[in-house]
């Protein structure tokens, strides 16, 4: 785009959401922290790979392999070019941000850690950030320890401080809260890890639909990140490595195209990222990552934000008004998710109230179950929005959480912060 931000042009990418339900509800889709809808772009180019040019990568020696691997190191420098990253060879294409936490769990932290060494996680990881690390503590001895929440469910900057130790070796800390909504500021974080000698690995799992980020900039040794998250296609993400250390680093899994020479007695591996890339890759998801990051490339972010910071502030006002709800987490950067319980009304109703209504958002733990046991909640409702909601959806989505209220309590809600007890 690259002028003032539509949110009319920029809705008419997204073919999906014109499309009515069965029921006949239009679409008011508020899950965006489970998974963005795609840009006519993107789909276009998945299905322009595979009618068109469908072939492997880095091994034909005819027009549609060429092609194919022409586009798919494309993608790896548009992914480069749009974080900051000088060098295109500390881009690892994975499945997701999942995979690349695993990759750096297995590859570098089997290889650098010891018993005894710590990591420090923060207190509010989604599940792909605190299992890998809770395995490798299993499996070799390192010690985790947990980086506290404030009262405002915040990371206590000087606590996260106090908790280094000369056996402290590693942080890995979200950048996005899947559940607060909280944006870390991996600029310091990162500072001070490296002030102690460690090394930060960064899950930026949902960082692509609401952030322009420059890892330059963080000076992040590690950055985890999912293409589905960020308008691009499931199966799709990309580990960020600082090249040095991706030298140093043994191979996640092993197979086709990532050696340089196989013996029956030894083998030797090519330089990163391709020793991280065995077998074959998910082409179309590559590709349409690629597309992805140049939809991404055409917002003008400084519009873009201040539309969608306006739009977070409707929003938080208009959910904190109704009486009876709980909002979990008060961050003043927040990136437009909200977590929250109505009354006693179970999660799982709210939800599929909503839903029966075209209003799509997510309920459950969230994949945060040491989250909820820091809430004291079994789970949470929970809206994220994205650059294509707009006011008239959350003021869609607040109507059906009053008439669930009614429905489900007996409590009528007669205007803002007034309640009445329905007749019985």
């Amino acid at each position: 785009m690259g002028h003032e931000f539509s949110i009319e042009k920029f809705r008419k990418q997204f073919p999906i959401l014109s499309k009515p339900l069965r029921n006949g509800n239009p679409l008011v889709y508020l899950d965006n922290s489970a998974t963005t809808q795609k840009p006519q772009s993107v789909i276009d180019k998945i299905v322009d790979f595979y009618s068109t040019y469908n072939s492997n990568v880095h091994r034909g020696m005819y027009e549609f392999s060429e092609r194919a691997t022409d586009e798919y190191e494309q993608a790896r420098h548009n992914v480069a070019e749009y974080l900051g990253v000088n060098n295109p060879n500390e881009i690892i294409f994975v499945r997701g941000a999942t995979e690349a936490i695993n990759l750096v769990a297995y590859s570098y932290g089997r290889k650098f850690l010891t018993a005894g060494d710590e990591i420090l996680i923060g207190a509010a990881e989604h599940h792909a950030n605190y299992l890998p690390w809770q395995v490798l503590e299993q499996e070799i001895g390192v010690r985790r320890r947990i980086i506290p929440l404030n009262a405002d469910y915040v990371i206590d900057i000087d606590q996260y401080e106090h908790l280094f130790s000369k056996r402290t070796k590693f942080v890995a800390i979200q950048h996005i809260s899947n559940v607060l909504g909280t944006v870390n500021d991996i600029r310091t974080l990162s500072a001070i890890a490296h002030a102690h000698g460690a090394k930060i690995l960064v899950d930026g799992a949902c960082s692509l639909a609401s952030e322009k980020i420059n890892l330059g900039e963080t000076d992040c040794d590690f950055f985890a990140c999912s293409g589905h998250k960020g308008f691009g296609p499931t199966g799709s993400g990309f580990l960020f490595g600082k090249y040095d250390l991706l030298q140093d680093m043994v191979p996640y899994h092993v197979g086709g195209n990532i050696v340089n020479k196989v013996c029956f007695e030894k083998s030797s591996f090519k330089l990163p990222p391709t020793k991280f890339e065995a077998g074959t890759p998910d082409i179309a998801a590559v590709l349409g990552l690629g597309a992805a990051i140049d939809f991404l490339k055409e917002i003008d972010w400084k519009s873009a934000r201040a539309y969608f910071s306006e739009l977070v502030q409707y929003a938080s006002g208009k959910i904190r008004s109704i009486p009876g709800i709980k909002v979990y987490g008060t961050s003043k950067n927040q990136s437009g998710v909200f977590s929250f319980n109505l009354d006693d009304i179970h999660a799982h109703d709210v939800a599929t109230h909503l839903g029966s209504r075209g209003i799509a958002i997510r309920a459950g733990t969230h994949c945060a179950q040491p989250l909820m046991q820091i809430l004291g909640v079994s789970g949470t409702a929970r809206i994220s929005l994205c650059l294509h909601n707009t006011k008239q959806e959350i003021d869609k989505a607040i109507t059906a959480l009053k008439d669930c209220l009614n429905i489900f309590t007996g409590k009528a809600i007669t205007s803002i912060g007034s309640v009445q007890n329905r007749p019985s």
